[in-house]
Formats: structure tokens, sequence, C-alpha cells
């Protein structure tokens, strides 16, 4: 059977073999053209949505709402895999009844019909819920559902689904419109994380010339170290940032940090060759733990639960290839780091570099400076030493005269000869003594001679015997009975342990123990240890590490030349002297004297 045309065109009317009627062939093209419309109408009111804002959630949220409203549905959501856990769907935008029951929601992979997109990457249209054994019954209501998987740079990226309270409410015509706003929603999602890379590395870009910029500031070192940590922190939005430095002992010490409480802050230096992190100097290349809490080379997870700490990522600083220290990052999650932060620490580590060998340098030129001007003072006091030992000079002459005129008139009683006898041998090496304290740098010739250390130490026990007495001080002698003589200058030796004794009683204002005790080391080259003692209050922690060096003392009326002369006069002859205890019970000093191989013992 033939119908009436239309256009021109033959219309068949024919009914099939099976006595079934035929859908008219203009009905089936007609319907074709009303869905195609259909979808290009929506798609155009989606792309004049995209250009009315750029807030990621604000624009999710009107796209669905126009998927419900198009599809006739009840309500919707859009759910995206979570960064952290890529197994996790967490559900950013919802519309529609009950809709704040959804929002936020967690669904993991195969659960549920949206997890079951995730999981085939295709779409699932349920007709009637009540006969879905995957539907999970959140809103009770709903009877039919449409899910379709948002698609990003060929992955799938999260779910976007509608559901009504009507049975059989969407066609298949219906999840090819959806599929297609799920692909105008996809764009907007990855234009929306492209923009906040870009913000994000610009943002990184401003910290990277900041923390540059602070290289070339005034701000000492410590400052420096800790205004980097804190910019890690805040720009990777991590637990806890730090950096810690190599010391002498190959240790690892805590040298700044943001972010983290007095567990972390106050924990020990670590060895290199015993902790995890140390690998990374080791090594020379960045670390990355998952979880710290459940590594068992890591041995300070009580401390990591007490700061809540959870995944690291250290990095080495290097100088010319040179392990200085490490920067690390902690998360209060477990999530593994990109190559991007990675990247990132690494410049953050290389600003470490630059700042620490920066500062270590005006260190040195400060300490340059310091010696010059130190050089300085002693060149005037070398000026001013010939002016000195002139002045002094012609006085002890006539002193001297007076001296050995009263031992040549048998002027005094026999029993006080001695004292005048130590008189005259002391002020003819007054001048000498002035000229080698006070101008050390203009060597005079050393008279050489085989001396008795205990005979020095005995003379001058003499001289400060009054002195000792009057200040309620004892002297204790502890006196090796065997003890070589040594090849030295009798006199500068004198002034060595004079120095020494006049230090120890000073320190002791109120009364103490001076002790003295001397002994031999079989060792080669043989030398003499003499070691003296006082009971007085120490010294201070700020004081102890330069008190070898010129003009620095404790006291307001010292000069601060005393050790460092004493030292220097040691030197010349190969000896050495360090301090081997002090504490608020008082302080040892030790003075070692080699003993020459022809010198022989006194039996």
């Amino acid at each position: 059977m033939t119908g009436r045309t239309t256009h021109g065109r033959r219309v068949s009317r024919e009914t099939s073999t099976f006595g079934l009627r035929m859908t008219p062939l203009k009905n089936r093209e007609s319907g074709k053209e009303r869905n195609r419309y259909r979808r290009l109408r929506v798609l155009y009111r989606i792309s004049n949505l995209i250009n009315s804002t750029t807030e990621q959630t604000k624009l999710l949220r009107r796209i669905l709402k126009e998927a419900i409203r198009e599809l006739g549905a009840t309500s919707g959501s859009l759910s995206l895999l979570t960064e952290t856990d890529p197994s996790e769907l967490r559900i950013v935008v919802a519309y529609g009844k009950s809709s704040q029951n959804v929002k936020n929601r967690r669904l993991h992979i195969g659960q549920g019909i949206i997890g079951k997109v995730v999981e085939t990457g295709k779409p699932v249209r349920v007709n009637d819920v009540s006969r879905s054994t995957i539907y999970l019954a959140l809103r009770p209501e709903v009877r039919s559902e449409l899910a379709v998987p948002l698609v990003i740079g060929g992955k799938i990226a999260g779910v976007l689904n509608v559901d009504s309270e009507r049975l059989n409410a969407f066609t298949k015509d219906d999840e090819r419109l959806l599929t297609a706003i799920a692909q105008q929603a996809a764009k907007v999602i990855q234009t929306s994380r492209l923009y906040e890379q870009l913000a994000d590395q610009a943002h990184r870009m401003e910290a990277l010339i900041a923390a540059g910029q602070a290289l070339i500031s005034p701000e000492p070192l410590p400052s420096i170290l800790q205004r980097i940590t804190e910019t890690v922190q805040a720009m990777l939005d991590i637990r806890l940032c730090s950096i810690m430095l190599l010391n002498d002992k190959r240790e690892l010490e805590l040298s700044a940090v943001a972010g983290g409480g007095q567990h972390y802050t106050q924990r020990p230096s670590l060895s290199v060759s015993e902790s995890l992190i140390g690998q990374v100097v080791v090594k020379r290349a960045p670390l990355q733990v998952f979880d710290v809490r459940k590594t068992r080379s890591y041995r300070s997870k009580l401390m990591a639960r007490k700061e809540r700490l959870a995944s690291l990522l250290s990095v080495p600083i290097l100088y010319h290839q040179r392990p200085i220290g490490l920067i690390n990052i902690y998360t209060s999650k477990p999530r593994s780091f990109s190559e991007e932060e990675i990247r990132l620490l690494d410049a953050f580590a290389s600003l470490c570099a630059i700042a620490i060998e920066n500062a270590r340098r005006y260190e040195a030129v400060m300490q340059a400076e310091e010696n010059i001007r130190r050089s300085d003072r002693l060149s005037t006091l070398g000026v001013l030493s010939a002016e000195i030992a002139h002045e002094i000079r012609n006085p002890v002459s006539i002193i001297s005269m007076l001296v050995h005129s009263l031992l040549e008139d048998d002027a005094v009683v026999p029993e006080r000869r001695k004292d005048l006898h130590i008189i005259a041998d002391k002020l003819e090496k007054i001048s000498r003594i002035v000229s080698q304290v006070l101008n050390f740098s203009k060597q005079e010739g050393r008279r050489l001679e085989q001396t008795s250390v205990h005979d020095v130490l005995e003379d001058l026990f003499f001289l400060l015997a009054h002195t000792c007495v009057a200040r309620k001080i004892e002297i204790v002698k502890h006196f090796s009975p065997h003890l070589p003589e040594i090849l030295i200058d009798r006199s500068q030796l004198e002034q060595v342990f004079m120095n020494l004794f006049l230090n120890a009683i000073q320190a002791m204002p109120h009364g103490g123990f001076l002790s003295v005790k001397t002994t031999v080391k079989r060792t080669l080259p043989q030398v003499i240890e003499v070691v003296v003692s006082d009971t007085g209050n120490g010294i201070s922690p700020e004081v102890l590490p330069h008190i070898f060096e010129p003009f620095v003392t404790s006291r307001k009326e010292g000069v601060g030349l005393g050790l460092f002369v004493a030292r220097k006069l040691l030197s010349q002859f190969g000896g050495t002297m360090e301090v081997v205890k002090t504490n608020e019970k008082g302080t040892s000093l030790k003075v070692t004297l080699p003993v020459n191989e022809d010198t022989k013992e006194n039996d």
C-alpha cells in the first residue's frame, strides 16, 4: 500500500511482514532534529553560563541546575575523585530536594550507581531503582536515576548524575544530552584547574623571588632560614617545614622550623649514619616516606604521632655538590608528593645553600675585619711599648743599683739577703717582660737554659705567698717526683705561670684553693703536663670560646692580654694551653711542655 507524497517525496505507509505498522520516515527524522536542536539549545545556554563567572563551584552548580531543569529531574549532583585518595569520590555540587543531605558525601569506586560509573567508565541509566542492586538509598523518594562520567584528559575525573521521583523518567536521548552537558562541565573543571595551577605557579614564583631577595638583605642567617620555612609551609599547605644543617660531628642540627611544636623543636641532633633522613645527605638525593609512623627505619614515631606528622619529603641542601644540610616537609595525612613539589622544594634548598654560604662568608669577612682591628690595636701598643720601656728602664736601673749597694754593704740581716737577691733578679727582668707582653710582635732573642719546672713554680709560690694569705687562698701542690728539666727561656715560663696564678687568685675573691699538679707523659715525644686549678666561679659560657683571644676579659679592670700572651709564649717552644674544666665550682687549665730528647730526668 502506498500513501500520499509530501513535497515530491513518496512516504511509505506499508506494514511489515509481521503486521506491525512502520514509523513514518518523516516522523523519525523530525524527532532527530528536535533532539539535536534540544542539545544545541542547552549547550548554548551552558556556554553563556561559562562566560558569566570564573568561580568553579558556582558555575558547576548552574550547569547542574540547567541539566535538572532540561531533563525534568527532581535533583542531581556532581562528584569528583579526590586528590588525596584516587579511589574516593566526593560530591562537590548538589541541587534539588534534600541536596544538603548529600553534599560533601564521600563514596568509593564501585559503590552505588555513581561508583559504578567510575568503575566501568560508561553511563548508567536505572528506570526503577527499587530493582537495582547497586543503588544507594540516599533519598527514599527517588524512583529512577541517570549518571554519566566526567572525562578530563582522557581520564575519568568524576560523575554527573540526575534522579527523579518518577519511574522511567529518563530516555536514551536524555542520556546523550546529559553526556554532552558532562563534557561541558569537564571543560569547566579543566579550565578552572589550569587557572588554579597558573595562579599557584605565579604565587610560587613570587615566593621564590621574595626568598631570593632575602638573600641580599642584612638579616642574619637564622632569620632568613626561618622565613624560608614559613614560606614553604604556607605555599604547599603542609603540616611542618624544617631546615637541618650539618655540624662538625656529622650530625643534623635543627636550624629553623615552621609549624612544629615543642616535641619537634626539642628533638636532639640526628646522626647522619644512624638516621633515616641521614640517607638524604649520604645519597644526595630526595627521600619520600608515605607514612613515617609506620616506617620501621624512622625512629621518632612517638614524636610524629604527637606532632601529627604523616608523609615526609626530604631534599638535600647542596653547595657545589657538597651536602651542608637538608630541608624537610611533613603532611598531616598520608599522601604522595608530586614531581612539581619535589622541584619546588629543591629550588628552596638551593636558596638555603646560597644563604648559608653567604652568611658564612660574611662571618669570615667580619672576623677578618675584627682581626685587622685587633692588629691595629696591637700595632699601637707596639709603638707605645718603646716609650713605656724607656720610662720604666731608668727607675728600674736606679732601684737595681740601690739593691746591689745594699747587698755589697751588708746593710741587711743575713735572713733577708735572699729577698734582696730575688728583688734584684726580678728588677732585671721587668723591662724585658713589659716588652714581651706589650710588644710581642717584635720578638727579642731568647735565652734558652735547662730549667726545672718545679723550681719555677716554687719561686712563684714564694712571691705570691703574702697575697694568698691575705686573700685566704691555700696553695695545694701535687708534684711528680721524677720530672725532667726542659730547655726553655726561664723568664718566659715564669711569665706564663704567673699569668695563670694571678687569674686563679682573682677568680677567688673570698678565698679558696689554688692547686697545681705536675705529671710527665711517657709519650713520643715526651711531655710535661701542668694543671692549674682554682675553686672560683668558673668562666661564663659567653667568654669561654674567646678566652685565648686578645682583649677578652670578664673583669672590668682587666686588659684581656694575659692568657693570649701566655699561650703565644708557649707556642714558641711547642707548648700548648687549654681549658680542661670550668663550672660553678672552679676552672682547670692544662699547660703542656715538650721535653727535649737530650734532656735527662732528675733521678
